[in-house]
């Protein structure tokens, strides 16, 4: 199996070519540090699958998720395992295709290095491997509008709102424009099921919902 390692952490990416190297049926053809060289390095090795490694910024990890959706559509064929530092809303944005030949595991909860291994096998075969908080919020979703409903760019700006900072404020902090801010900032209002009341601060219960989908008792921010 040959395998493109995508990271942008030297640290990571040896770790992953190491436990790699010692493993008779995988070979590392490839290794990268941004969507663009992913996108690049998979048109000209073709590789059987590819090793991501998603974290913080957000800003980033939103590129190399929409990269790998592009990747995953172009080449069905390919089995693509990410490993991530974020739940929910990277992961559902990334299986919004389908879970077939797609591995996304959190990194604070891999029992060992060897699941990653085993994890490339099993989308070699064409299986699907998920953390059992992705399939819980595969399933929750169903039922009632959730943050998990918000794409990784509105996830990213309702932690804006919940830092308290406005919509310019917002803008400049993740260098877009505020009509493009305003654009999600609605999208946010309408997946979270929070219509214009009298007496209703929407963006205070926009970030409230944001905190109580953090760890612990009164959310934290990332």
């Amino acid at each position: 199996m040959t395998v493109v390692l995508a990271t942008d952490s030297f640290l990571i990416g040896d770790g992953l070519a190491s436990l790699l190297a010692g493993v008779d049926d995988v070979s590392v053809i490839g290794r990268v540090r941004s969507d663009e060289e992913l996108v690049e390095a998979v048109r000209e090795l073709k590789p059987d699958a590819l090793l991501i490694s998603i974290r913080t910024p957000v800003v980033a990890s939103m590129a190399t998720v929409m990269a790998a959706r592009s990747l995953r559509e172009a080449h069905p064929e390919m089995g693509i395992v990410v490993i991530s530092d974020r739940a929910n809303g990277f992961a559902l944005e990334l299986l919004r295709g389908g879970a077939a030949k797609m591995a996304y595991l959190l990194d604070e909860r891999l029992p060992s290095m060897d699941a990653v291994l085993g994890a490339l096998r099993e989308v070699r075969t064409g299986q699907s491997v998920l953390d059992p908080s992705i399939v819980d919020a595969l399933i929750s979703r169903r039922d009632a509008p959730a943050i998990d409903d918000l794409t990784p760019r509105e996830t990213d700006v309702l932690e804006q709102i919940a830092l308290g900072r406005s919509n310019r404020g917002i803008a400049d902090e993740l260098h877009l424009s505020v009509k493009a801010i305003e654009k999600h900032v609605t999208a946010i209002f309408r997946k979270l099921a929070l219509p214009e009341q009298n007496g209703l601060d929407r963006r205070v219960s926009a970030a409230l919902t944001f905190l109580r989908a953090q760890d612990g008792p009164l959310g934290r921010t990332r």
